[in-house]
């Protein structure tokens, strides 16, 4: 998909292990570990981790897998480089929650090591979120039906940087008919390029590189639509 090619040419850099945060069912982490990256991965949720275990079970690799909070992150060890793919970061909206999540990030980074972190532009998110349903993508099925991807998405009248979200999965068969129907609630924080930077090195990271897109573009507020931080240990 359109940021693995990315995290597989940056992960090679590291020459020693790569630890995945918010890894989920292994979007990424599979390509990585069949490009040859030494990966661990920790997702809060035991049922994702579930799934990755049965895919990397059927594929034959091999991958340490923990259930846990990143806001608790505690393995123990230092990593070369931790990647946040998919801008996950983004889910923990509390102010409290992310610092201590960078804390321990940094904490499991080796001096010098590199930690990413990708994000959404808020600038062109919030021009998408105005609480009406909208069609995100059409996903073809093998059998011939599609997967349709909807969302709804507006502000929290608690906070004006939080969007609450619901997406909603439809799968027709190759007849058009409707199977199945299914919805998840997401919450999410837009973070300016400023307050994310402040948040950082706060934390004790210094930024090495900053990109609008997975093509490594320098980033424009009013047209990228990632913000990419290629963030180092400042040691």
């Amino acid at each position: 998909t359109f940021d693995v090619e990315f995290f597989v040419n940056e992960t090679r850099k590291s020459r020693g292990e790569v630890l995945e945060l918010m890894s989920g069912t292994g979007r990424v982490s599979i390509p990585l570990l069949e490009a040859g990256v030494r990966l661990t991965c920790v997702d809060l949720s035991a049922q994702s981790n579930a799934i990755l275990r049965e895919k990397l079970r059927q594929k034959g690799l091999q991958a340490e897998v923990y259930d846990m909070d990143i806001c608790d992150l505690d393995l123990g060890k230092k990593f070369d480089m931790i990647i946040i793919p998919f801008h996950s970061f983004a889910h923990i909206t509390s102010p409290e929650d992310r610092r201590k999540a960078l804390e321990r990030i940094h904490r499991h980074l080796s001096p010098g090591g590199i930690f990413i972190c990708t994000l959404g532009n808020p600038m062109l998110r919030k021009q998408a979120i105005n609480g009406q349903m909208r069609l995100i993508r059409t996903y073809p099925l093998d059998d011939g039906g599609n997967l349709l991807l909807w969302t709804l998405e507006d502000f929290s009248p608690e906070d004006a940087q939080v969007v609450e979200a619901l997406q909603f999965y439809e799968e027709y068969d190759a007849n058009g008919v409707l199977r199945s129907k299914r919805f998840i609630e997401l919450r999410f924080r837009l973070s300016g390029k400023e307050e994310f930077e402040e948040l950082v090195k706060a934390a004790g990271f210094k930024v090495k590189a900053f990109y609008g897109d997975y093509a490594c573009a320098d980033f424009n507020e009013e047209s990228s639509p990632f913000m990419i931080w290629i963030l180092e240990h400042a040691g």
